[in-house]
């Protein structure tokens, strides 16, 4: 639709201004800076605004409360995006997600965009970021400018274990922050500190837990709160407060059933959308001031640079908020916000938002628009009553899209990121390259099939909970519903592959290709139940698919080369392994196979390389230590064999092969009645192992 004539007569302004911010500060914006302070910038993941005692929630932060009245409050602060990583590319890059490219989780900043943390280091900060979820991961891109970005989460380590192992508790990330901000009292420090403790699955030590019975948010909230007490409280103690600039946010807030939605991602409400934004001054100016004018999550990099006295990077698409915490009065830019999170998981229409004071406007197949003021809760859709302000927005968000349509592409996701992500609640596979349609009534409006997504998350907590069965059969009848949900096809036949169900497995993988053919994740999960039917030839051949559509997917370097070894090629098999390990050199797995098969050509060189560096990842793995203990046997070193398999029985005392393996060893040593009790041992365990058996035999 083309704009109304007030749309030229406002947006030129709003972009003068705009364009007047990164460049120009305004003499009271300059004198307000402060070369000699530290930054701390603190964000609270999946944090909803309203939750806080400062924005009128019954009070369980005392601490945030406090500090929001030493500091500053703005009220209407916005998220670009209700997703963890495209809103902190948001924040430390001060761009929306069509200009930074980052639009979903698990997509990798490209090395184009500047970031914030660069920019204060480029002017003599030292830079940490502490980070508390694996969705933040270095690998996405936010440590470039980081002198330290602490919070490791290598894929191996959590293969196969417990979804809530791959963040870190608060407690760890506070103390970690507290270590290094300890260490740089005579530094000027920017520190970004991530709390996760609000995101599920929740990690709440039993004794919050036990204060807060049915109310488990606000128990994390409470034990964050109680967490960022005690990190300031000690800058305090050490006189860096005094010297601090603090800013306390969110990345997105939390649906907790508003509008259908649990979680937040599916849809663009003020309950996912509206962030705290508490800036908090070393010398309390302006303290217990609240400011009512919209802001956003990109405007936070520009307004610290400009009270640091750092010069923005000439890429901020933010402005500072400086000149309004200095009491100047200027008409407030609109907020955009997008979720593509429907589009690419659930085959459904993006969504796209703007908020122009004091009105909010979401474009769906069903378009809605609210007036945000009034009606917090979004409970008033004014679309058929106000058509002319609903579609004078609409162009507005149309015009700001069309600008934001050339940014660059983000680096392809991983799909053993893909897999890390769907345990925390993330549950797409689709490609991120979907270029999104600014809008298609043809697919379905999210809001009409939030029932359903909550039906698919529902079904991932039965199957994290332990009830794979149930599960499957909830997300086979989605499937049923809308063959075309690939997500879904996918998570049902990963639901009873679990359940060792592998030719239904292997229906819902090909059900998800017919759809989508080049989807890498499928063809790899189909490889993996005909490998487990032993197909092998055909299992070898998805992987190869798969390992052609993602170059980056090691997993399934990893399992073709596994398949090929057990084909009997034993040269393509190592050849797969070095392209596993090329992509992740701390792959545990590929290492191990790379190391036995070595050890299979007698490579006793290579095979120790391979072996020694995964008992370096992982010195307590059974496995390892065993296969370390078969290579010294048949390179002859029998005492060096002898500390591996002893130090594997007392991690694996369960295991027979490790049993039956040490009584050949002992055998070897001529120590016969310490054998004989070996292979009893390994009998015991498993009356069918053929290694302990025949020994016994030949003894008799």
């Amino acid at each position: 639709m083309k704009p109304r004539e007030w749309y030229a007569r406002l947006v030129v302004p709003w972009l003068l201004c705009w364009a007047v911010s990164l460049v120009f500060q305004p003499a009271q914006a300059q004198n307000s800076a402060n070369p000699r302070w530290n930054l701390l910038l603190i964000s609270i993941d999946t944090l909803r605004a309203d939750h806080l005692g400062a924005y009128g929630y019954h009070s369980v932060t005392p601490n945030l409360d406090r500090l929001a009245k030493e500091g500053i409050v703005f009220t209407q602060t916005f998220t670009s995006v209700p997703l963890t990583l495209p809103a902190h590319a948001s924040l430390l890059t001060s761009t929306y997600p069509p200009v930074n490219g980052i639009r979903d989780n698990g997509e990798v900043l490209p090395s184009s965009v500047p970031t914030l943390a660069e920019q204060m280091r480029a002017h003599g900060f030292e830079t940490a970021a502490f980070v508390s979820s694996f969705v933040l991961d270095r690998r996405f891109g936010l440590a470039r400018g980081f002198d330290d970005y602490w919070g490791e989460f290598p894929l191996y380590r959590f293969v196969g274990t417990d979804p809530g192992t791959i963040q870190i508790r608060g407690d760890g990330t506070e103390k970690a922050a507290a270590n290094w901000i300890s260490n740089q009292a005579s530094k000027r420090f920017f520190g970004f500190v991530h709390f996760y403790d609000l995101h599920g699955p929740f990690l709440l030590p039993a004794s919050w837990r036990a204060r807060f019975p049915r109310r488990v948010y606000d128990g994390e909230l409470a034990y964050v709160d109680d967490l960022i007490g005690q990190l300031w409280e000690g800058m305090v103690h050490q006189g860096v407060a005094d010297h601090t600039l603090l800013v306390i946010t969110a990345d997105h807030g939390e649906g907790l059933g508003d509008h259908g939605e649990l979680n937040h991602g599916f849809l663009l409400y003020r309950s996912t959308t509206h962030i705290p934004l508490i800036i908090r001054f070393p010398d309390h100016r302006a303290a217990g001031k609240r400011i009512d004018t919209v802001a956003r999550l990109i405007d936070i990099a520009p307004t610290v640079c400009a009270l640091l006295g750092v010069p923005p990077s000439p890429s901020f698409q933010g402005r500072s908020l400086a000149h309004e915490i200095g009491g100047q009065v200027r008409p407030a830019l609109p907020a955009y916000s997008e979720t593509l999170y429907p589009y690419r998981q659930f085959h459904s229409a993006p969504l796209y938002a703007l908020r122009s004071d004091p009105f909010t406007f979401v474009q769906a197949p069903h378009s809605e628009l609210y007036e945000f003021r009034k009606d917090p809760a979004e409970s008033h859709n004014l679309i058929h009553t106000n058509q002319a302000m609903a579609n004078e927005l609409h162009a507005e968000l149309d015009k700001l899209a069309g600008a934001m349509a050339h940014g660059p592409v983000a680096a392809s996701v991983s799909p053993e990121v893909l897999e890390q992500l769907k345990s925390l609640g993330y549950v797409g596979t689709a490609s991120p390259h979907n270029a999104p349609p600014l809008s298609d009534p043809s697919l379905p409006d999210p809001k009409d099939r939030i029932s359903m997504y909550r039906q698919v998350q529902n079904a991932h907590e039965m199957e994290t909970h332990g009830d794979t069965r149930t599960a499957a059969t909830r997300l086979e009848e989605i499937a049923a519903r809308d063959p075309a949900l690939v997500m879904v096809q996918i998570e049902a036949g990963l639901a009873r592959q679990k359940l060792n169900q592998y030719e239904l497995a292997a229906k819902h993988f090909r059900a998800a290709l017919q759809v989508d053919p080049e989807n890498a994740v499928a063809h790899y999960d189909l490889g993996i139940s005909l490998g487990n039917l032993r197909h092998l030839p055909e299992a070898s051949h998805e992987f190869e698919l798969a390992t052609k559509l993602q170059p980056s997917y090691s997993r399934a370097f990893a399992a073709l080369g596994s398949t090929q070894a057990q084909l009997g090629n034993i040269p393509a098999a190592i050849s797969s392994l070095d392209r596993a390990l090329a992509i992740d050199p701390t792959d545990l797995d590929a290492l191990l196979n790379r190391g036995n098969l070595y050890l299979e050509v007698r490579n006793w060189e290579k095979s120790s390389l391979d072996l020694r560096r995964a008992v370096t990842l992982e010195p307590e793995n059974a496995e390892v230590h065993h296969a370390l203990g078969t290579m010294e046997f048949y390179k002859g070193d029998l005492n060096s064999a002898l500390k591996e398999y002893l130090r594997t029985v007392q991690l694996a005392p369960r295991s027979s092969s490790v049993h039956s393996d040490l009584g050949l060893l002992y055998r070897k040593l001529g120590r016969n009645s310490d054998a004989t009790v070996e292979f009893r041992r390994a009998l015991t365990l498993n009356p069918k192992d053929s290694v302990a058996l025949d020994a016994l035999q030949h003894d008799h």
